[in-house]
């Protein structure tokens, strides 16, 4: 499985959308003889084709049904899987050619509310990821525990009585008792044993996810959401 990250100034064709009540249209790229050299020699480089709704902020591959691609006369298969989010975007990597290129899309009902948009990314595997995650971002057991530690004491500067008004154990109060949380060992996204733990670098809490499951639930949707406080 791969990631999908946009190469930085690799749009070749801005957002568009399609003219209303046509039913096939071209569209026209341009591929210089060197970007076409880089992409074919990369295996982690693609040209990536994709529609998501107008309003997405997160631009989501959303395919209307009526939406049909082909390019350079190459008819093109669009998974549509369920639910919608999981809607696949277009690689044309092995259809295109240096110079001209033409991507013809034929539609039989409106899609104005959606756009398309052509662009390179960059696709390296969830290995070669996870790989380079280790070496950077690893922390060590001491940082983990100082992380428990000031946790446990906010809690109890949290629950600590007023002044003047201390817990008084013989009444049976239990605010005077040491805080305490039970972190589960199950991913949220899985609900299996986790493997490779790991937080988002601002969040708060104690509670871990798997990294690889969620770098797999990002390969295409790509949110990179908190999945435990989003």
């Amino acid at each position: 499985m791969r990631l999908t990250f946009p190469v930085r100034d690799g749009i070749i064709l801005q957002p568009f959308r399609l003219e209303h009540n046509l039913a096939v249209s071209n569209h026209v790229f341009q591929l210089k003889p060197n970007v076409y050299g880089t992409l074919m020699s990369r295996a982690d480089l693609e040209l990536q084709l994709k529609c998501f709704h107008h309003e997405d902020r997160q631009m989501n591959t959303n395919w209307p049904a009526s939406v049909q691609v082909s390019a350079n006369a190459i008819p093109l298969i669009i998974d549509r899987g369920e639910p919608k989010l999981s809607h696949r975007p277009l690689y044309l990597k092995s259809v295109c050619q240096p110079g001209r290129n033409t991507i013809q899309i034929t539609v039989s009902a409106c899609c104005c509310s959606h756009l398309f948009v052509l662009q390179l990314v960059h696709r390296p595997s969830i290995r070669h990821v996870l790989q380079g995650l280790l070496r950077r971002n690893l922390l060590a057991a001491e940082h983990c525990v100082n992380k428990i530690k000031c946790h446990f004491q906010q809690l109890a500067a949290t629950n600590r009585p007023p002044d003047g008004d201390a817990a008084n154990p013989a009444n049976g109060d239990s605010s005077s008792e040491s805080p305490s949380q039970t972190v589960t060992l199950k991913c949220p996204i899985t609900f299996k044993k986790i493997s490779l733990p790991a937080r988002g670098q601002e969040c708060r809490h104690l509670t871990c996810f798997d990294l690889e499951s969620y770098l797999q639930i990002n390969c295409e949707r790509g949110s990179w959401r908190c999945p435990i406080c989003k």
